[in-house]
């Protein structure tokens, strides 16, 4: 029970944490110096996650893998974190399924694809429920969850597992909700604006 609680609570600030450091560089919502601070804590804590289960291994590795294979490692943050990551691995060893490996780094590309196009696509289509479907499963990276999911299903990996990214995905898109207020965008559906009904506070200033 102890064991598993803690593969929540580190997918989850693993999820939280990158997505502080993408907002730091790409944003300048959050402090870059802080994030240089937290990029090899979650790259020390990422490596140790990895290396106490060979089925979060095979996940975060899978996740690691593909957001370099999309190019997707473009700040220092992310940098210092990969180069922990990449040289724990390669010094140390983990334990990790390779086939499954295979389809959840193909399934982690796949949800990179999306992200960055789905948007572009799906401007030419009339809107649907179906066309808000897609944009939800690509926007918040439902293949590699849906992949997880097939696996545990399967018996490869325990259900557990699945909880687990999910709760990586939602803390990271925690903080991209909280990225987007402080720069006064809409979250949701786009239908509030969040600037003008939330309380301003003197602690969100960069």
């Amino acid at each position: 029970m102890l064991t598993m609680l803690f593969y929540l609570l580190s997918f989850s600030i693993l999820g939280a944490g990158i997505k502080y450091i993408d907002s730091a560089f790409d944003e300048k919502t959050f402090s870059k110096k802080i994030a240089l601070v937290l990029a090899p804590i979650l790259g020390i804590l990422w490596t140790y996650t990895m290396m106490t289960n060979p089925f979060s291994a095979t996940i975060l590795l899978s996740i690691v893998l593909g957001v370099i294979l999309k190019g997707k490692i473009d700040n220092l943050g992310h940098l210092i974190g990969t180069i922990i990551i990449i040289s724990a691995v390669l010094i140390f060893g983990i334990n990790f399924m390779i086939e499954p490996l295979i389809f959840l780094v193909a399934a982690a590309v796949l949800d990179e694809m999306g992200n960055d196009h789905i948007n572009e696509k799906l401007l030419r289509w009339p809107q649907s429920k179906l066309k808000s479907f897609i944009k939800y499963f690509f926007e918040q990276r439902w293949v590699l969850k849906s992949a997880v999911l097939f696996l545990s299903i399967i018996g490869i990996i325990p259900l557990e597992f699945f909880i687990a990214i999910i709760l990586f995905d939602y803390a990271y898109i925690s903080i991209q909700f909280f990225s987007d207020y402080k720069q006064g965008k809409k979250m949701g559906f786009g239908q509030i604006k969040l600037k003008s009904l939330l309380p301003q506070n003197k602690f969100l200033r960069n």
